[in-house]
């Protein structure tokens, strides 16, 4: 089993101040098209609604398909986790506040499924996470950002 953690704080220095709500809506729209925050996802789709709050959505990563559940708790979390494909767990994107100030955490518990073999070892594979969900938040707020920035029309 892999097990990461990374937080990072939303509104760094110099950076547009986000607040709950706006960060909350860039994980909602993670949730339903990973494609523009997480460069490894080449596809996703909602292929299954069990609730206004839980669906299953195919993505391909890395070549990869995969089926997974989302759970939205908004305002704080989305929790993903992976019923099919080559690695399976759970992974889990945080809104923290501690002393006024927010953050995001991405935590993930997976385990390559029994019987598949990958072609790296699992701290090559938990390294590869870790960088991608890094990148992953740091996409997701710079979405938020620019999304809040345009003009409406």
């Amino acid at each position: 089993m892999i097990f990461s953690e990374l937080t990072l704080p939303a509104n760094p220095p110099g950076a547009e101040p986000l607040d709950r709500e706006q960060i909350w809506q860039g994980l909602e729209q993670k949730a339903v098209d990973a494609v523009p925050y997480v460069e490894a996802i080449t596809s996703c789709r909602e292929i299954a609604r069990q609730s206004p709050t839980v669906f299953d959505r195919e993505i391909e990563l890395r070549g990869a398909r995969y089926v997974e559940r989302v759970w939205l708790d908004q305002p704080n979390r989305v929790v993903f986790t992976r019923l099919e494909g080559p690695v399976l767990g759970t992974i889990t994107n945080e809104i923290l506040e501690q002393n006024g100030e927010l953050s995001l955490r991405f935590q993930f518990a997976l385990a390559v499924r029994p019987g598949d073999e990958l072609p790296v070892t699992d701290q090559e594979l938990a390294h590869d996470m870790a960088t991608a969900y890094q990148a992953a938040v740091e996409t997701t707020l710079a979405a938020v950002r620019w999304r809040i920035s345009e003009p409406v029309r």
